[in-house]
């Protein structure tokens, strides 16, 4: 798993890039957000560990722009001096864990493996978003309507159509959702609709 580090202060970047590598991690780090920002890989899975008071945008921010990215990387927000308020907003936003400064190595070795857990479920989200993205709008109205349990002959009648159309265009979906089963149809409907 790729782990990230954002930080303004290069002293507790390159502390914390040392403990990483101590428990067996390699990291990449980042003193600018804007620059983490612009060189982020949106499509991959990453563990980020973001400090929440920067100057130019705080680690609130750049979790809040990570979530409309739609990125599959986990967030562990650190701080110096963090209070409840910040840590109940960055918990909404989405945040594995927030940590005190400075971080005690078992504790992010706990937190670490939940974060390396989310970020394989955010880019299982990813990937069934950009399966279901391949849908026509039939198909999209038609797995819609399957998830919701009607029967396909309740969806000829919704839509106004031959059963048989609803089973070319359910057959179809499921080809493109690479769903071997209803099941699996299903399951990548519900991942794709994550974090609507």
């Amino acid at each position: 798993m790729r782990i990230y580090l954002l930080d303004d202060d290069p002293k507790v970047l390159a502390a914390n890039g040392f403990l990483l590598k101590a428990m067996g991690h390699d990291s990449q780090g980042w003193t600018e957000p804007a620059c983490f920002l612009e060189e982020l890989d949106d499509n991959t899975e990453a563990v980020l560990l973001l400090d929440l008071a920067m100057p130019e945008m705080d680690g609130l921010e750049v979790l809040a722009e990570l979530n409309r990215r739609r990125s599959p990387v986990a967030v562990v927000l650190l701080t110096g001096h963090g209070d409840v308020p910040q840590a109940v907003k960055a918990m909404k936003l989405g945040a594995v864990d927030f940590l005190e400064k400075p971080v005690d190595a078992r504790r992010l070795a706990e937190v670490l493996a939940r974060a390396c857990k989310c970020a394989a479920d955010l880019s299982a989200e990813a990937e069934a978003r950009q399966r279901v993205a391949r849908l026509s709008a039939r198909e999209h109205e038609v797995v819609s309507l399957v998830a919701q349990g009607l029967t396909n002959k309740a969806i000829a009648e919704s839509l106004c159509v031959a059963v048989r159309t609803v089973e070319v265009h359910r057959a179809a979906a499921m080809t493109k959702l690479e769903a071997a089963n209803m099941a699996e149809l299903l399951y990548c409907w519900q991942l794709a609709q994550g974090r609507e």
